[in-house]
């Protein structure tokens, strides 16, 4: 039994060993893995993220009418009262709108460091990328009729 025991613990520790030595093969050092879960750089990590949201306030008028359109649509949702449904429906077509000015942005801003001379295939990837943020746009304008249009159509007399 006692044999049996210390087999086993040597057997575990030549497979622990073996398991680091592949790692360590492929690149991943175990060390390296906890090291990127660590608080620290969790919390760094929003501070990046906050400072992308500051860029695009900053620097993108688009980004900035958008988050005037999020803020009005906000306060009519408070003003009228809308249901639940309607305010998962609000939140989820806002943040996808600003998400989409988001990833436009970095479309553009990518394209213009990879090629900075006009290019075509440049300017297709760029007109795609606007486009994706034109049809969320309507795509929030359709959901903004149907949340306020009830509320809006009687006071221009319908």
């Amino acid at each position: 039994m006692y044999h049996k025991i210390m087999v086993n613990l040597v057997d575990q520790e030549m497979v622990e060993e073996n398991v680091k030595e592949g790692l360590n093969l492929l690149g991943l050092k175990i060390h390296d893995i906890i090291k990127s879960n660590h608080p620290l750089r969790r919390a760094k990590s929003f501070k990046y993220a906050f400072e992308g949201v500051l860029h695009a306030l900053l620097n993108e008028p688009n980004f900035r009418i958008q988050i005037v359109i999020v803020i009005t649509a906000t306060i009519l949702g408070f003003y009228f009262k809308i249901d639940t449904t309607q305010w998962g429906l609000l939140i989820l077509s806002m943040g996808l709108l600003l998400f989409a000015e988001l990833v436009n942005t970095v479309v553009e801003e990518f394209m213009d460091y990879l090629i900075p001379e006009r290019n075509g295939g440049a300017k297709i990837i760029k007109d795609l990328s606007a486009g994706f943020v034109l049809i969320m746009s309507f795509t929030c304008l359709a959901i903004l009729v149907l949340i306020f249009g009830e509320h809006f159509l009687p006071l221009i007399g319908f």
